[in-house]
């Protein structure tokens, strides 16, 4: 990485560290939310001392002002735009569904498996399509695993089942 890159990476970084300083209200707020030092918060803010904020502070502050200044800076550098969840729409997602279309589609594997061994003999053919099947399943286990993250990050929640017509 050249030098021109990592001063480009340093100051942005540290333009958002003071900007998140500013937005909770100063140094002496900041270390408060913080639970670090205010000499700490200080070298952070000082635009000649090459301290930054640790990555816990930085998780407090913008909890606590409600903006990802720093995480947003952070993603900048690596060519990524993060999206808050407040401005996505619903995607409708849930567990039960994503584990219904797992099911569906490992059945569709076992089908297609059991199949190509009834002769004993499996082709080139169906190879390919058990291993289509299989990329299948592989491109739906993120969205499961977000399901879970997210049920994980919430400490769970209620299925939400009713009897039809109730």
């Amino acid at each position: 990485m050249s030098d021109t890159m990592t001063n480009a990476w340093f100051h942005r970084l540290k333009a958002a560290n003071r900007m998140l300083i500013k937005l909770n209200g100063g140094i002496e707020e900041s270390a408060e939310l913080a639970s670090i030092s205010k000499s700490q918060i200080g070298r952070c803010n000082s635009t000649t001392d090459t301290e930054l904020l640790p990555i816990t502070a930085i998780i407090r502050l913008e909890a606590e002002c409600g903006d990802p200044v720093v995480t947003r800076a952070m993603a900048e550098l690596h060519e990524c735009t993060l999206v808050s969840p407040k401005d996505k729409p619903a995607d409708g997602r849930c567990v039960m569904r994503d584990n219904g279309e797992l099911q569906r589609l490992n059945g569709e594997l076992q089908i297609g498996l059991a199949a190509a061994v009834s002769d004993m003999v499996i082709t080139p053919s169906e190879a390919m399509i058990s291993m289509r099947n299989l990329e299948a399943m592989e491109r739906k286990i993120p969205d499961m695993k977000t399901s879970l993250t997210q049920i994980i990050a919430r400490g769970g929640i209620s299925a939400g089942l009713r009897v039809v017509g109730d």
